[in-house]
């Protein structure tokens, strides 16, 4: 039983051990004291001198930010200033277009109506030339008609009287009855 009892007694040790062995959640309290402290220490370091650094970098960038910010609205009124001179441009070209465009009309249109102007008398003279050729044909037309006629009648009248006639008191016959005949 000495085995027995041995660990019987080493059980027992071992669970006093256990039952006097300080809790794993909550630390000890000489551990509790020096973190507090480093804690305050370090909290002092930093509040010293890595607040001011982090607080002016903090600032800057809020500047920087800011005038990025600044600048972009500068540049959006001046782009929409730019746009504006732009259109207003655009609308002076496209008048001056439509300006320039009514001027060679006009001056085609006076150029056509110069050389209509300047045509006009070659045309009238053309008109009269044409129309003095076309009586001229007509009076030549009604001449040969005329010898025609007086011929066939001086030889129609031959044949029936058998006898020659004179041809110029003949045609001086032929033109009176023409004239007769015309009016």
């Amino acid at each position: 039983m000495s085995i027995l009892g041995a660990l019987a007694s080493a059980v027992v040790d071992e669970a006093n051990a256990v039952a006097q062995a300080p809790n794993p959640i909550i630390p000890a309290m000489d551990e509790v004291i020096w973190g507090t402290l480093s804690f305050l220490i370090l909290f002092a370091v930093m509040a010293k001198f890595a607040y001011p650094g982090l607080k002016k970098a903090m600032d800057a960038r809020s500047e920087k930010i800011q005038g990025d910010l600044d600048a972009a609205d500068s540049a959006r009124s001046e782009a929409e200033s730019l746009r504006g001179e732009y259109d207003a441009k655009l609308a002076e070209a496209q008048a001056e277009a439509a300006r320039i465009i009514e001027a060679a009309r006009s001056d085609a249109e006076q150029v056509r109506q110069d050389r209509i102007a300047a045509i006009e008398p070659e045309i009238a003279e053309k008109r009269a030339q044409a129309e003095a050729d076309i009586e001229a044909a007509k009076d030549r037309a009604l001449a040969d008609l005329r010898a025609q006629v007086t011929s066939l009648a001086v030889g129609a009248a031959e044949q029936i009287v058998r006898s020659s006639l004179d041809e110029a008191a003949y045609a001086r016959l032929v033109d009176d009855y023409i004239e007769s005949v015309g009016n």
